[in-house]
């Protein structure tokens, strides 16, 4: 019988100087590392400010939304550093986040200019993105108004009173992230139990 291997979570986050792919930078990298089965316990986190290049090019709100200043930057990483740094904390693991195609806009090109790839470092193709989660318990739960159209990371805060001291910084929305992600295991595992104690389990 063929051995299951059970890789841990990382909820990941990153901010950047804009939302343009290739024309902004990574600001931050922030990531939470749990274990890959219930009760999903924390093992590790991490944050890593990322030196950007062309800050010329940036967008000025983003800057201010990402509290950027130069003096609190100005022990960043270069990019290829804080790449590496990613990714040898989060190897084999599997890779989470929210519109986390946003983050890995920025991160997988991060990587592959570094000369890494995600096989190097044991990580799937496929990264996990927890916002058609929340989408579809907020209908099963007849909340798709309250919540919708966009959904965002601070809607599922707020549909299950999560508290953020520092929004728009990574490991804080990394950390959000992770735990509505535990949140919502838990609505779902509620709702299956109604459907068998209905008589409608799956």
């Amino acid at each position: 019988m063929q051995e299951i291997v059970i890789r841990p979570l990382v909820f990941l986050d990153t901010e950047t100087t804009g939302t343009q792919p290739g024309r902004h930078e990574l600001l931050e990298i922030g990531a939470v590392i749990v274990a890959g089965a219930p009760p999903y316990g924390i093992e590790d986190s991490f944050s890593a400010k990322v030196r950007p290049l062309r800050i010329a090019d940036a967008d000025p709100e983003a800057l201010t939304i990402n509290h950027y200043t130069a003096e609190e930057w100005r022990d960043a990483m270069p990019e290829a550093e804080a790449a590496r740094f990613f990714c040898e904390k989060v190897r084999g693991a599997a890779l989470w986040g929210w519109n986390v195609s946003f983050d890995r806009a920025f991160l997988e090109p991060a990587m592959n200019r570094a000369g890494m790839t995600l096989e190097q470092y044991g990580l799937d193709y496929t990264w996990y993105d927890l916002k058609p989660d929340f989408i579809r318990w907020a209908k099963l739960s007849g909340r798709e108004t309250e919540f919708g159209p966009r959904f965002s990371l601070g809607a599922a805060r707020r549909a299950f009173s999560i508290e953020l001291e520092d929004a728009h910084r990574a490991l804080p929305d990394a950390i959000a992230t992770y735990q509505v992600f535990v949140r919502l295991e838990e609505e779902f595992a509620r709702m299956r139990e109604q459907l068998r104690n209905q008589g409608l389990g799956l």
